[in-house]
Formats: structure tokens, sequence, C-alpha cells
């Protein structure tokens, strides 16, 4: 167990590590300020995030690293789809688009915007032990719904999370490529919500009842 979820945690490392690479790649290798801020503090970010979901359940990291057969296929599409824009190829447009020192309200703003989704993400990790990479019904792991912390706001706070984290990155990095790239990932991520949310429905105990109680899926008071 310890040694899926530490594979796991690499995986995310080498990831973030890839991102910086790609930006600085499409930049010329020159980090301006507004970058140095940004990805300091996603490395630091990511650390203390991994650090703090390894000492609190290792199962679920585990079970996040693994790659599931029964995943529904709508889903062995998005999500690969989602990745490669939301942890990469944003990261070369930004660079390539890169054109000078940008640290205004609106990119601090849009650190403020990351740094909670990151919250939300983190919350609704440790709240949910079900809360795997990919979206499946959960058969084998005896999978239970979960009503707590975030959830009791909106069905899909990790989603929330990453539909927050779309707006801030449009901020951070202000060009018309980047806005496009987190346009399609805003997308993706309310399609894989509604399909994921159809599949529940239909598949796990108790999930009916739950979306009664929590109406939102994925915005407060909207959707």
């Amino acid at each position: 167990m310890k040694k899926q979820a530490f594979s796991y945690l690499v995986r995310v490392g080498v990831q973030k590590i890839t991102g910086l690479f790609l930006y600085t790649m499409g930049a010329g290798f020159v980090l301006t300020r507004a970058a140095l801020i940004y990805f300091v503090c996603l490395f630091v970010s990511t650390f203390l995030i991994c650090l703090i979901l390894y000492r609190a359940d290792e199962e679920t990291l585990a079970e996040r690293g693994k790659i599931k057969t029964d995943t529904p296929t709508w889903d062995k599409i998005l999500l690969p789809v989602f990745c490669i824009l939301n942890y990469f190829v944003v990261y070369l447009l930004a660079g390539l688009a890169e054109d000078g020192e940008h640290l205004t309200p609106a990119f601090w703003l849009g650190m403020v915007l990351i740094t909670f989704a990151a919250w939300i993400s983190t919350k609704a990790t440790l709240e949910n032990t079900f809360m795997e990479s990919s979206a499946r019904i959960q058969s084998d792991r005896d999978q239970k719904v979960c009503t707590t912390g975030p959830y009791r706001i909106v069905r899909h706070p990790a989603y929330c999370g990453l539909f927050i984290n779309c707006i801030g990155l449009s901020l951070i990095f202000p060009y018309g490529s980047v806005w496009i790239c987190m346009g399609a990932t805003a997308v993706l991520v309310v399609i894989r919500t509604a399909l994921e949310d159809r599949m529940l429905r239909n598949g796990l105990d108790g999930y009916l009842e739950y979306t009664r109680q929590t109406r939102y899926r994925l915005i407060p008071f909207i959707w």
C-alpha cells in the first residue's frame, strides 16, 4: 500500500516538474517574477498537500494511482484529454505567450483562487476515501456516499476546485491561448461532473437520496 501511494506521489511530482519545463521551454528558459511566484507556490503547496494526504490516508492515494478497467468509456476519453490540457498544454501556451511582467491585481486574485481551489480539493480528498482519479462505481471497495465536509455544499467539490483553478490560471497567465485552453478544460470539468453524477445516481446506493439533500453538483446556488 505504501509503495503504491508513494508511486502516485512521485507521478504528481513529475507532472509538476514537466509543467514547469514546458513553461520555461515556451518562454525561452526565462522566468518572470510572476511565473516564479506562481511555480514556487505550486511546488510548495503540492509538497504540503501530498504530505498531508500521505499521512492521513495512504489507501486513497494508492487507489488514485491505479488504472481501473471498469472505468466508463466516456471517462477513458475525457480524463486523459483533461490531464493533457490542465497539467501540460496550458503551461506550454503560457510560456509561448509570455510577454513580460504582469504583477497586477488580477494576478494576485488568481493566486488566491488557485489556493482556495487547492484547499477545496484537498479537503474533499480527506473527507472522501473513495475519491479515485477516474470515475467508476467502486463495488470492489464497498463504496459509500460521502456527505460530510464540502460534500454538504456541492456533490462534486473536487471538480469545483478544478473549475475554480481554471479561472485562477486564466488570471495568472492573462493570454488568449491560455483562456481558450482553460475554457476547454472547464467545459470538460462540467461534462465529467454531469456524466459522473448520472452514473452515481444510477449505480450507487443512497446517492439519489443524497442529491435531494445536496442540490448543487458543481457551483453553489447555480448548478
